[in-house]
């Protein structure tokens, strides 16, 4: 009897619906789509979450829950909603009603203030287009020049006092919603003030204030605010400044960033691996060395970091912390294409261009290829004023010994190879990234570090 009841209570269970931590219900009732999709956001990447046939109601559910972020409700090839938050598991079972003229959300209070509030912020984006069409019938001929520079100075006043305002609002919402995701998404971007005249005085002025106040505002505390496109394209932004201006003077504004995201571990390493991808990779046509450093030495400070970055910060720092701008490079044997054997510090010159490469390497073949046609750098080896010297630095002679016979062998440069291997025992150089260049004086100090193909020509040119 009792494993009769037990039997048909385990089917009564079973056949129950399973309850859904996330249900959203979207209702489109004015439209016809193919389909409708809801995408998020993850590690800088849009990713579809769910797509369903298009009804009039469609409910999406699933038995887990959405991650903390934004997400936003496409049809086949159009967004219907920019988007809208999800704050955590609590928060994920919600109606939104999309028609032609309003969006509206039902049980989502906190979507219906990220809605109200987007709709307020497109009021002071309105006024500031209307300020810029001013100006450009300003200068078709609308106002007579000699009251152009007083017409352009009330414009400047009157945008500025918009984007305070606007920055005053962001920061008010953010306030009033403290306890909710959406005061974090808020806070990713309020807009920074333009500077006042008093404030600034030169172009550089101007973009160290870009660059100090740039992550004013932004909530380090709530690491999942990195879930979203906003802070992705926030740092994007930033990355693309430092390298835009780069002057040593700002790295101390990028080690106080890193600093300001140390009161929470995830944000500090997030922060950190996005800014060094770009900034400090090897491998990145965009990389910063000196800020990379200062990145570096200020993560080592770091009391929370973690023991296995910790080791990968000391390797790297050891790594790139060498033969800067103004050190002196150390020597090395070499045995020249001739056979004669010598150290790199004999190779006497005014100047020198020091290639490290491989001989094989389709990188390196494609720039030696190019500068043979430098009409800077060929004059300067002509005029006796500079030498290429090409150092290969592994182990294999038979791979020497093709090259320096082969027409790759540019016979205006000297050619020598690393034959005892100091260079990669001793890690004289970094050699992850080949070719790798320097530009070196009469005494053998760095001009310049890691020089590019398409730099060679204009640093040529201005040798003394």
């Amino acid at each position: 009897m009792k494993k009769t009841l037990y039997l048909i209570l385990l089917s009564f269970i079973t056949l129950q619906p399973a309850y859904s931590q996330m249900e959203i219900t979207v209702r489109i009732p004015d439209k016809t789509y193919d389909t409708v999709r809801i995408f998020g956001y993850d590690n800088g990447k849009q990713v579809q979450k769910y797509a369903q046939p298009y009804k009039p109601e469609m409910i999406f559910q699933d038995k887990k829950s959405l991650d903390k972020g934004i997400y936003w409700i496409m049809n086949d090839s159009i967004t219907l909603i920019d988007a809208f938050i999800i704050s955590g598991p609590k928060d994920q079972r919600f109606s939104v009603t999309i028609n032609d003229t309003n969006i509206s959300y039902q049980n989502s209070r906190e979507n219906t203030l990220y809605h109200d509030y987007m709709k307020e912020l497109q009021t002071f984006d309105n006024q500031v287009e209307l300020l810029e069409q001013d100006f450009q019938r300003a200068q078709s001929g609308s106002i007579p020049q000699y009251m152009m520079q007083v017409f352009v100075d009330s414009l400047m006043v009157k945008m500025s006092r918009i984007s305070h305002a606007k920055q005053q609002y962001q920061l008010q919402t953010a306030e009033k919603c403290k306890g909710m995701f959406l005061s974090s998404v808020i806070r990713i971007s309020p807009t920074i003030p333009e500077p006042t005249r008093d404030q600034i005085h030169s172009q550089e002025e101007y973009q160290n204030y870009m660059v100090e106040h740039f992550f004013d505002h932004f909530p380090w505390e709530e690491s999942d605010a990195f879930n979203t496109m906003l802070a992705e394209n926030k740092v994007k932004q930033y990355c693309s400044m430092i390298y835009q201006f780069d002057r040593p003077e700002l790295d101390t504004f990028v080690v106080a960033t890193l600093r300001a995201a140390m009161v929470n571990n995830n944000s500090f390493n997030i922060i950190f691996d996005k800014l060094e991808k770009v900034i400090g990779s090897h491998v990145s046509p965009f990389k910063v060395e000196h800020t990379y450093i200062a990145m570096l030495k200020a993560a080592l400070s770091y009391p929370n970091l973690e023991k296995a970055r910790k080791v990968r910060y000391e390797k790297e720092l050891e790594r790139i912390d060498k033969n800067l701008a103004g050190s002196i490079v150390p020597n090395f044997n070499l045995q020249m294409s001739d056979g004669s054997k010598t150290t790199f510090y004999d190779i006497q010159s005014e100047y020198t261009l020091l290639y490290l490469q491989h001989p094989t390497c389709p990188t390196c073949r494609e720039v030696r290829g190019k500068m043979a046609n430098f009409t800077e750098l060929n004059k300067a080896i002509a005029q006796g004023k500079l030498k290429v010297v090409t150092v290969y630095f592994e182990g294999d002679s038979t791979i020497w010994d093709s090259f320096i016979h082969s027409p790759e062998a540019n016979p205006s440069y000297l050619h020598g190879w690393n034959y005892d291997l100091g260079i990669e025992e001793k890690e004289l150089f970094d050699t992850r990234t080949i070719p790798f260049m320097f530009l070196l004086d009469k005494e053998k100090r760095v001009i310049r570090k890691d020089l590019l193909w398409n730099e060679i020509e204009d640093y040529v040119r201005n040798l003394r």
